[in-house]
């Protein structure tokens, strides 16, 4: 197959691929006319409004130096946040006489309860052997005088999964033999969620070198027996030990959807919070920038878009069609990622969406002069778009290199806001080097016919006289 056909392939199912992601009803609500094809970006708190949250930390230390420890759990949270794609929120302390107060504002929230079930937790985790369970509503009271140290939990999987209520006796301190072990969070170096085709999403835990082998030891020792991991007071789930487990590498598993799975994850990797947090408050607020700054921002946006459509038509003609069919291609690129991603845009988003239609531009006017280049040295307009495309692609891929290592360390170093301006501008430019060295190079090979060499004429060939 030639080169031009596997890139018209790759070009078509890229793009389609991205309107997929972006008509996909992800909400489970199916929209209507032009809204469909936006109705998975999510939007952030001053375009489209949002929930407003405010915590009050529960410490009984009146010594403790309350500002310091605000900013510890404000570092908590914002991990929390940016890991499950709330990058846009925004967290800072609130005074309320002389006690200081958690403020989190998050964008397009319209159940905060997630989110608050995300925020409030301290997220203490550990693994328990069970000891005994029950199947009944009212949790159990009575347990054998050997088992006083060990506490009923309700197993939360049973109850979503099997629609029944189980509690399990647990006890933290597990024995192994005459020794007495105990395994939290703290030893646990990774968690994230996965998926298998077989199980569904899943939670994988990679634990420290200290984690390593007191799992390894109790695995070992609990073969055939269940051995609960719990959170927060509750069972997430308590599996059969198979076998003995020596690598450190562990799956949670349990019929999870997928945000779940990123939920208990995230509140396992992020670190535990120092203190409680008790709500004191909860709001739902409008657009903070108002409708009519919005619409005059984006009347703005497509004025500025069109003028530059129409300025490439005028100076480079055919080819200039081709750089705004590469323009309207890369935004609907961006968009389809942004869906995918789930990512919050605002108008820093917005930003690094305008900047990489410059890009876009850029890219293709580089390539169109070096074609007009190669054509006043007589070359045919196919030879010549061959040429022009050899020597602008390593400028172009230069360019756009420095700007994709500035947005990575926006990304990496920046929080909130900046981070989605990073976000947008990242995939916006490495979406505009694919258009403009793939599907405007499949564009215009596709199309040569249509562009006309008016150098030919000076230089004596049959090319006719046109842009």
């Amino acid at each position: 197959m030639r080169l031009d056909r596997i890139l018209l392939i790759i070009s078509i199912v890229v793009i389609a691929t991205a309107f997929f992601f972006l008509l996909f009803p992800q909400s489970g609500k199916a929209s209507k006319g032009l809204s469909a094809i936006f109705s998975n970006i999510h939007l952030g708190l001053d375009i489209k409004g949002g929930s407003v949250l405010e915590f009050a930390m529960a410490t009984e230390d009146e010594n403790v130096d309350e500002n310091q420890l605000a900013n510890d759990v404000i570092a908590v949270l914002r991990n929390r946040l940016d890991s499950v794609g709330y990058t846009e929120a925004t967290i800072k302390k609130v005074f309320a006489g002389n006690k200081v107060r958690i403020r989190v504002e998050i964008p397009e929230i319209s159940d905060p309860s997630k989110a608050e079930r995300l925020l409030g937790k301290k997220g203490k985790l550990y693994f328990a052997e069970v000891l005994d369970s029950k199947v009944q509503e009212e949790k159990p009271t009575e347990k054998p005088f050997k088992y006083q140290d060990a506490v009923w939990l309700k197993n939360i999987s049973a109850q979503r999964y099997y629609n029944e209520t189980e509690w399990l006796l647990v006890r933290e301190d597990i024995r192994i033999g005459a020794k007495i072990v105990n395994l939290d969070g703290s030893k646990v170096k990774d968690a994230r969620a996965s998926f298998d085709p077989k199980e569904g999403y899943v939670i994988l835990l990679t634990f420290n070198n200290t984690g390593r082998k007191l799992f390894a030891d109790i695995t070992r020792a609990m073969i055939n027996k269940r051995l609960a991991i719990v959170l927060d007071n509750n069972v997430l789930v308590a599996p059969v030990v198979k076998e003995a487990i020596p690598g450190g590498q562990a799956r949670i598993t349990g019929k999870f959807s997928i945000e779940e799975a990123r939920e208990i994850a995230t509140l396992i990797k992020s670190g535990n919070l120092p203190v409680d947090l008790i709500k004191v408050e909860e709001n739902s607020v409008g657009p903070l920038l108002g409708k009519d700054i919005i619409l005059q921002s984006l009347v703005a946006g497509i004025i500025g878009l069109i003028v530059v459509m129409v300025y490439m038509i005028v100076v480079y003609g055919w080819m200039g069609v081709v750089a705004d069919i590469a323009l309207v291609y890369n935004t609907f690129l961006l968009f389809g990622v942004l869906a995918l991603t789930r990512s919050i845009l605002t108008l820093p988003g917005i930003a690094g969406i305008i900047l990489t239609i410059g890009t876009t531009v850029d890219g293709n006017i580089i390539i169109f002069e070096r074609i007009k280049e190669e054509m006043r040295l007589g070359k045919t307009v196919h030879n010549s778009i061959a040429g022009g495309f050899s020597k602008a692609t390593s400028t172009i891929v230069d360019a756009n290199l420095t700007t994709i290592l500035a947005g990575v360390a926006l990304y990496l170093l920046g929080k909130g806001t900046i981070k989605g301006f990073a976000t947008t501008l990242i995939i916006g430019v490495i979406g505009s080097m694919f258009t403009v060295l793939v599907v405007s190079r499949v564009i215009l090979d596709l199309t040569s016919t249509l562009i006309k060499n008016k150098y030919s004429k000076a230089l004596g060939t049959n090319e006719g006289v046109a842009k």
